[in-house]
C-alpha cells in the first residue's frame, strides 16, 4: 500500500503502524495527534511517537502520550515530568489513566505542591486526588480547606481525623461543623464537640445530636471548657445527672 496521501487518522489496523514507521522523520504535531486519535492505535504506534524526541518537544503529544491507554507505562510515566500542574492535576483522577500512570502523577505533584501559588492550591485542592488531600487537609489556609469539603474524593475518616487532632484550626472545624453534606454525620459531630480547638459555639452545636452516653464522656473529660459542660447541663434530658455529678468549676458569667 503506498502511503504517499494516508490519513494518519482515517488509516486502519496493521496499516497505521506502518505508515507511523514510514513516515516518522516527516511528521507534524497533528499528523502525531491524529494517529493518537486512530481507533487503531496500538502500544507500538504510541512507542514509535514517544521514542521520538522531536515529536514529544510538542506539548500537545505529550500530554496525548500520558493520557493515552495504549501508551507504554513506562514511557508515559517519563513524559509526566514534562506537564503543567493542572493538566497534572486533571490526569490523576481520569480513570482512563492507568493506575501506574497515575501513581507516577501523583509522585510528580508531590513533588511540585510546595512549589504552587496559594491560588493554585485553593483550586487544585476542589479536585485533587487522594495523595494531595492528604497534604492539603492540614493547609494552614482556611481557603484550601473549604476547597476541599467539596472534593468529591475527600472521605468522613479523613475529616475525622483532622475534626480529631490536636493540629487542627479553628477556622476550618467551625467550617466543617457548617458544611451542609458533612455537619450531619453523627460521628464527625461528636468529635467536632470533643475538640476543644473547635470554636465553643459551633462545639455547643452539636451536643443536641449526641447520645447520652457520648455526652458523658464530653463532659467528663478534662479537656472540655467549662461553656461546653454547661451547655450539656442546660440540655433537658441531660442536665440533671451532669450537675449532680459535676466537678467543681468557676461559673463563667
Amino acid at each position: 500500500m503506498s502511503f504517499l496521501h494516508a490519513d494518519f487518522r482515517s488509516i486502519t489496523g496493521p496499516d497505521l503502524l506502518a505508515l507511523v514507521t514510514d513516515r516518522i522523520a516527516e511528521m507534524t504535531e497533528d499528523d502525531a495527534l491524529s494517529a493518537l486519535d486512530n481507533r487503531w492505535v496500538t502500544p507500538a504506534v504510541c512507542q514509535k511517537i514517544a521514542q521520538n524526541p522531536r515529536l514529544t518537544s510538542f506539548y500537545s503529544v505529550r500530554l496525548k502520550l500520558v493520557a493515552h491507554r495504549q501508551t507504554p507505562q513506562a514511557y508515559a510515566a517519563k513524559l509526566v515530568h514534562y506537564l503543567y500542574w493542572f493538566d497534572l492535576v486533571r490526569l490523576s483522577v481520569e480513570v482512563t489513566v492507568p493506575a501506574p500512570v497515575r501513581r507516577a502523577i501523583d509522585n510528580q505533584l508531590l513533588a511540585r505542591v510546595d512549589q504552587i501559588t496559594p491560588g493554585e492550591r485553593i483550586a487544585t485542592a476542589r479536585r485533587c486526588s487522594a495523595a494531595l488531600i492528604k497534604v492539603f487537609l492540614f493547609d494552614r489556609d482556611p481557603k484550601v480547606f473549604a476547597s476541599l469539603l467539596v472534593n468529591q474524593r475527600v472521605r468522613e475518616e479523613e475529616l475525622l481525623y483532622y475534626a480529631s487532632s490536636s493540629d487542627a484550626g479553628a477556622a476550618q472545624l467551625a467550617m466543617l461543623a457548617a458544611d451542609p453534606k458533612w455537619s450531619s454525620r453523627y460521628a464527625l459531630r461528636k468529635t467536632l464537640a470533643a475538640n476543644p480547638l473547635t470554636p465553643r459555639s459551633a462545639a455547643a452545636a452539636q451536643l443536641r445530636y449526641l447520645r447520652a452516653d457520648d455526652l458523658k464522656k464530653i463532659y467528663s473529660h478534662p479537656n472540655t471548657s467549662v461553656y461546653v459542660r454547661r451547655c450539656i447541663e442546660r440540655l433537658p434530658s441531660h442536665g440533671s445527672s451532669h450537675r449532680s455529678s459535676s466537678p467543681r468549676q468557676k461559673r463563667i458569667d
